[in-house]
């Protein structure tokens, strides 16, 4: 708890909170962050699950820009996090959100792994193999879950 009080107590914290633009910039590139994060994994995801019969390997160049925008995503999070520090880290929403986020990235880590090593045999009539399938529909589960919750937070306890 007293990590959580000194987050909160933190000039981080105070400017997010108390002055007029911090907050709206902030959550304006948390949003960034998290649409190009998930919009690459979900364009990867759904070629796996088979919408789409481009090359499967072309799209390895935006794993630069999947890390990225986890890194802005991350910063920007811990930064509206700090505001209400213990609030959001006892609200069953956030937890859920939280846990939503390590699951698709864990997914997402895996799958790419798989995808960039085995995928561009792919193309065929049989697609993807199963198991990066489900890996696929998992990640796209837990980031639409993610982004659910995450704005369910400013709502919900």
């Amino acid at each position: 708890m007293g990590l959580l009080l000194w987050l909160e107590n933190s000039s981080l914290a105070d400017a997010v909170r108390s002055t007029t633009w911090v907050y709206p910039w902030v959550n304006a590139f948390h949003s960034v962050g998290m649409g190009f994060l998930v919009g690459v994994v979900f364009m990867i995801c759904l070629r796996v699950l088979g919408f789409g019969r481009f090359p499967i390997a072309p799209l390895e160049k935006y794993l630069l820009v999947v890390r990225s925008a986890f890194v802005l995503s991350l910063a920007t999070g811990i930064s509206l996090f700090s505001a209400e520090a213990p609030r959001f880290f006892f609200s069953p929403t956030f937890q859920i959100k939280a846990l939503l986020i390590v699951l698709g990235g864990v997914t997402a880590w895996r799958l790419f792994k798989i995808v960039f090593r085995d995928g561009a045999g792919w193309s065929g009539a049989g697609g993807a193999p199963l198991a990066a399938k489900v890996i696929a529909g998992v990640s796209l589960m837990c980031w639409v879950g993610a982004i659910f919750a995450g704005r369910m937070t400013a709502y919900l306890p």
